[in-house]
């Protein structure tokens, strides 16, 4: 059973609808314009209602005349359109968002971050986040698993915008996570990527996470990491992306 039919009665997301190959907007039109999907191996086409919301940070008009982004299909998604300022726009957010993101890392990396010192909120408030919401997420995760407790001050914040142009330096710290089993989770997933990397040659979110039984999301988090501290180089991108010894 595809996405679509498994999503019947219901709704259905399709985040970065502009990263789309051809392909598969050929496929996806079709379904728009008939509402009908055939499983794949099967003669036999099925009838599927489904509500269907997509999200993209492209300029789709752009896209289009560039052949990467099919025309009628731009217009069939442009039903009703909801346009989210970037975060640079609603910097009133930040503060709300930054206090939402650290009980959701605390949870899930097993951290005692407490909270955010207001100089470093007022830093956070500072920069243009080109990548929004999850570039800030992104910031605060790598600043509260270096951490792994107490306050976040200024000085954690790695904001690469700001360091545009100043030499590389090599960061070291601690990772005291809290253990939910007897074990380190984060230091468990961590030695498995490099086992993978060094018996496979490469080692991708998808391997890892079905190694780890995670998420690919937070797979690729702990590779992500991984990087940043030279253990692991990232190759490729998209879908295609690897990481492999140094």
């Amino acid at each position: 059973m595809g996405l679509l039919a498994a999503a019947a009665g219901g709704t259905l997301f399709l985040d970065e609808v502009g990263e789309l190959p051809l392909e598969a907007q050929t496929m996806l039109l079709r379904f728009l314009q008939h509402g009908e999907v055939r499983p794949l191996g099967s003669v036999e086409t099925v009838r599927v209602d489904v509500r269907l919301i997509s999200a993209t940070h492209r300029n789709l008009k752009v896209a289009v005349d560039r052949g990467a982004f099919r025309d009628d299909l731009r217009y069939r998604l442009r039903r009703g359109v909801l346009r989210v300022p970037p975060l640079r726009d609603r910097r009133e957010d930040i503060p709300l968002l930054v206090e939402h993101l650290r009980r959701q890392i605390n949870q899930r990396w097993g951290c005692a971050i407490e909270g955010i010192m207001p100089h470093a909120v007022t830093r956070l408030e500072g920069h243009p986040w080109p990548g929004n919401v999850r570039e800030l997420e992104a910031v605060l995760e790598q600043a509260m698993i270096f951490q792994g407790g107490g306050w976040i001050r200024p000085e954690h914040l790695d904001l690469e915008s700001e360091e545009a142009g100043s030499p590389p330096v090599a960061v070291v710290a601690r990772v005291p996570l809290k253990p939910h089993d007897g074990r380190d989770p984060l230091a468990s997933r961590q030695e498995t990527a490099l086992r993978i990397g060094r018996d496979r040659g490469a080692v991708s979110p998808m391997v890892l996470a079905r190694e780890c039984g995670i998420s690919s999301e937070l797979a690729r988090q702990v590779l992500v990491v991984l990087a940043q501290r030279g253990q692991l180089r990232r190759v490729g991108a998209g879908r295609s992306t690897r990481y492999v010894l140094p």
